[in-house]
């Protein structure tokens, strides 16, 4: 199988997300306190307690994902040809460090209330550009024998990735500066701007996106099976997206549970995974 490292290190950064979602749900950001790369002023802290062992493994394996992204960019520039495709890499490179930066500024600061949302914006475009990169390695070698350029479902699948991407950020927003807190009365603790009003528009908006997705995730299944193919990745894409949905409902009937809402943004990370890929898989590089 060619190309391992690059889908490597695909899997490499879905992890990553994982174990930083992990982080939020169980609030063990602040575990390590703003030492780095130090955990409360130690190289080897106190791993008995689950917040640091969460929050000081999420460290270790993002610095040593950073090397990987880093080995995978070189790679792919060496293999690739064309200087649209080469840009990918540098893409990849140009995220890693704002998502580095950003995760810094977020320990220094001491995790304040809504900064940890440009934190899950540039993971995921990060984990994006590393599936484009992943993908433009593979139709690098396949396009020289089938020549196909802009399958008809680009668009399409363009419009699903949009949509779910959106919809995940709006969600960040809505949870992160602790909106979705004041759904429910007896909440009093610190959150970004005190408007329930406005908690409640955002919710609807995030809804209003689930529903697009819905529409965009079955004209894209009914373009596939109309054609018989990618029939088990659009299906396996619209089964994540209805569990994703599934422990969204159950997360604000728990009342923001940490359980439930660490699986929806799970399945949300997978589903960005398998939208973006198709979408990658559609475009020919060289």
């Amino acid at each position: 199988m060619k190309n391992k490292f690059s889908l490597f290190t695909v899997a490499a950064t879905i992890l990553a997300l994982i174990i930083g979602n992990l982080v939020v749900a169980t609030n063990s950001g602040d575990a390590c306190g703003s030492d780095w790369p130090q955990c409360n002023g130690t190289l080897f802290p106190d791993i008995t307690n689950v917040n640091i062992l969460i929050e000081y493994s999420h460290r270790l394996f993002t610095t040593v994902l950073g090397f990987i992204i880093l080995v995978n960019a070189i790679l792919a520039w060496i293999k690739l040809r064309r200087k649209k495709a080469k840009w990918l890499a540098v893409v990849s490179l140009f995220l890693l460090g704002l998502q580095s930066l950003v995760g810094g500024l977020n320990v220094l600061l001491g995790t304040p209330v809504g900064f940890t949302i440009f934190d899950v914006t540039i993971s995921l475009l990060l984990l994006i550009s590393v599936i484009y990169l992943h993908y433009a390695l593979v139709n690098k070698d396949v396009s020289k024998e089938s020549g196909v350029k802009n399958p008809y479902y680009k668009d399409p699948a363009f419009l699903l990735l949009l949509f779910i991407m959106v919809e995940t950020v709006i969600g960040a927003f809505f949870k992160h500066p602790r909106f979705s807190k004041l759904l429910y009365a007896n909440y009093n603790g610190e959150v970004l701007i005190n408007s329930p009003l406005l908690a409640e528009f955002i919710y609807f908006i995030h809804g209003i996106l689930g529903l697009a997705i819905v529409i965009s995730s079955l004209n894209l299944m009914f373009l596939f099976f109309k054609d018989n193919q990618y029939k088990f990745r659009i299906l396996f894409l619209i089964l994540t997206l209805v569990i994703t949905t599934i422990f969204g409902f159950l997360t604000k009937a728990n009342e923001l549970s940490p359980f439930t809402s660490s699986f929806h943004m799970i399945f949300t990370i997978i589903s960005i995974a398998l939208a973006a890929s198709i979408v990658a898989k559609s475009q020919v590089w060289d």
